[in-house]
């Protein structure tokens, strides 16, 4: 087989690629056409089974390599300008997948409850220390409607007063955060290591220098509302949510 130019793969890419780690992209995909050259229908199967590949979020490798990293960390630092998927409910987060592009309907389901099962278990008063900070617009981000959104956010309320959580919300009046543009988790190790994971639409990346992630969490951090006052708009938002349903 000819070897694959510099210019269209990563050699790190490439063995993420044959181990199973992370799905081609579209332009790996035409690379290794053009130089596999092989038969027009068999051009055409591999293209489909790409496409189908991406649209069925399937934990992999990647994901159940995070996930193991999530339940070892003694402490995990989260900026996102909406619900991530570790602090939601099991509602919310069936409503938000529903809607995805990238999920087929048939794992809409089983994702949602993963998500909730998983939330319960990272998240605890003898679990991990969490510091949260999400943007203010999670207050609004109505994915399943106001009761659905109403009873996920008397979740964040409960995971808010736990002892091990220190939780706020940053403003939309602080302008803006960079923390925001690049939502991620920074997750740290009882051994003093620490991983930064990036969300992105298509997938997410993992960063071992993430030392500047403290950096930028602590920006959005100190521009966030104070806990207290955080905790007040949560319940502000709840009661309105309520009297909504109500009327």
């Amino acid at each position: 087989m000819r070897r694959l130019p510099t210019e269209s793969f990563y050699a790190t890419e490439l063995t993420k690629i044959e181990n199973g780690v992370m799905p081609p992209s579209s332009r790996d995909v035409e690379a290794m056409i053009g130089l596999c050259l092989p038969a027009l229908e068999q051009t055409d199967e591999l293209r489909v089974l790409v496409r189908h590949a991406r649209r069925h979020a399937v934990p992999g490798p990647r994901a159940r390599q995070y996930l193991s990293l999530e339940r070892l960390a003694v402490e995990i630092r989260m900026v996102y300008n909406e619900i991530p998927g570790l602090l939601q409910t099991r509602e919310y987060a069936h409503a938000a997948l529903s809607t995805s592009p990238l999920v087929a309907a048939s794992a809409v389901g089983p994702l949602a409850a993963e998500r909730a099962e998983r939330s319960r278990t990272v998240i605890r008063p003898d679990g991990a220390r969490l510091w949260i900070a999400l943007g203010e617009e999670v207050l609004e981000r109505a994915s399943g409607g106001p009761a659905v959104l109403r009873d996920q956010l008397r979740y964040l309320r409960k995971i808010s007063a736990m002892p091990n959580v220190r939780f706020r919300l940053v403003p939309k009046s602080a302008g803006t955060v960079s923390a925001l543009s690049v939502p991620f988790t920074h997750l740290h190790m009882a051994d003093g290591k620490s991983i930064a994971f990036v969300a992105t639409t298509l997938r997410g990346d993992y960063v071992k220098a993430s030392e500047l992630f403290t950096a930028v969490f602590q920006d959005a951090w100190e521009r966030a509302t104070p806990e207290e006052d955080s905790a007040a708009m949560l319940d502000a938002g709840i009661a309105a949510l309520s009297n909504s349903e109500e009327g």
